[in-house]
């Protein structure tokens, strides 16, 4: 049986021949191995014209890099592809070259399965690559066995442990499926419990420094790392205890280019919290030579979650990794009228958390309303979320003029008492 801890790779230090159809995104298929401690020896651009059904590239492409591999002065020890490829094309290209094959879908599943910390996240990725794997059970036992080793003359796993495995697979995925079923209960009951907050989404692509600029806004120390999809779980902390009407931000797990479908299902639970958010702020790398193409896939995915039309603000990130007056220009056309800064210049992220802090001030409507004695605990949210400026006790309940912002009104329910909203 595959447990959820066996890897998808082989296991020891991995020296990868990378294969890819687009330059950049290959670049970025190698940071992608670079998180998992394993070294890109070769790698080969080669774009595809035709897509052949059976190998994806054709049979002539494949036998060049088997014999360039051979060559290499250090040996090959697995081929990673930057494309999704069906279970037959995965089979295929390994009876090719010769050595184990993983997809882009593969690496990504395989940080996430790594980086995964907490009881979801970790539900989450094991389901997700439970189904990733299902179709594939046939090929990846070339993987374990090689693991495993074994004397001349073995004939291998067989059909019928692999059938069993299939079963017991799919017996696997149910139980999780149940078992995530319980933590979205938990995590609906969570977020009912900050509905009357207002908060703040962080979003953004992958190690566009999410993390780090949450740390600097809210002066906590959540994990961020310089490697990709280094969180993976939603963090929320207090924008400023003092602040009126109270503000939440939360951090949310990275965006990237064709992320495996299974994963964006098994994590919708966690992405609803962009769903719940009143702004969105969007972060985007502004030392990035993807910065563009970036902030778009991260524009798309928000789009396919329903919160494209959302208020956002931009704020790009890492400006002080920005050397030329070129490159500094460039940035400037990734979103006009951006923020622009460093999560670690401290002036320039108080400047916006004020921004932040702003926009929901100039939302603030006045509000005349009289709250009837028995409504204490709606008096009290009030006081908490607002700003008071008047008092009186009347024959029917309180009086209060009230500065309320709008999302906080609608979420309170104060229409209920009011008396007329003045401008």
């Amino acid at each position: 049986m595959i447990e959820n801890t066996e890897s998808l790779l082989p296991k020891g230090d991995l020296r990868a021949f990378t294969l890819g159809i687009e330059d950049e995104s290959l670049n970025e298929l190698d940071r992608l191995l670079h998180t998992l401690d394993v070294t890109v020896a070769t790698r080969v651009c080669a774009p595809v014209r035709r897509i052949t059904a059976g190998t994806y590239f054709g049979t002539g492409k494949l036998e060049e890099l088997r014999l360039q591999a051979e060559a290499a002065s250090e040996p090959i020890d697995v081929f990673v592809l930057d494309v999704e490829l069906t279970p037959r094309q995965m089979q295929n290209i390994e009876k090719s070259l010769g050595k184990p094959v993983l997809d882009r879908a593969g690496v990504i599943l395989e940080i996430f399965s790594r980086h995964a910390k907490t009881r979801e996240a970790k539900t989450q990725v094991e389901l997700a690559k439970l189904q990733y794997v299902l179709p594939r059970l046939a090929h990846l036992w070339s993987h374990f066995e090689r693991q495993r080793g074994g004397g001349v003359g073995n004939k291998g796993m067989g059909e019928k442990q692999i059938e069993v495995d299939r079963r017991l697979v799919k017996r696997r995925i149910q139980i999780l499926r149940e078992r995530l079923k319980e933590i979205e209960k938990e995590r609906t009951v969570q977020r009912t419990s900050r509905t009357d907050l207002l908060k703040v989404a962080i979003v953004g692509y992958t190690n566009a420094g999410k993390s780090t600029l949450l740390n600097a806004l809210t002066e906590s120390k959540v994990l961020a790392e310089d490697k990709l999809f280094a969180t993976l779980d939603s963090t929320v902390r207090a924008l400023n205890p003092d602040s009126h009407p109270p503000v939440v931000a939360i951090d949310t797990v990275g965006f990237i280019q064709r992320i495996p479908t299974g994963l964006i299902a098994s994590f919708r639970s966690t992405l609803e919290e962009i769903q719940e958010a009143d702004l969105i702020v969007h972060v985007v790398d502004a030392s990035s030579s993807q910065a563009k193409e970036q902030y778009q896939t991260t524009c798309e995915v928000l789009a396919e979650l329903g919160c494209g039309e959302k208020e956002k603000m931009v704020v790009l990130n890492k400006v002080d990794l920005l050397q030329t007056p070129a490159q500094i220009n460039s940035s400037k056309l990734i979103y006009p009228g951006a923020t622009r800064l460093s999560a670690f210049d401290p002036p320039a992220v108080i400047r916006l958390r004020d921004q932040i802090l702003n926009h929901f001030k100039t939302k603030m409507e006045v509000w005349e309303l009289i709250i009837p004695y028995h409504e204490g605990k709606l008096q009290a949210q009030i006081q908490e979320f607002g700003s008071i400026t008047q008092t009186r006790y009347l024959e029917k309940g309180v009086f209060l003029q009230v500065k309320l912002d709008s999302g906080i009104a609608r979420k309170l329910g104060v229409q209920r008492f009011a008396t007329g909203v003045l401008d």
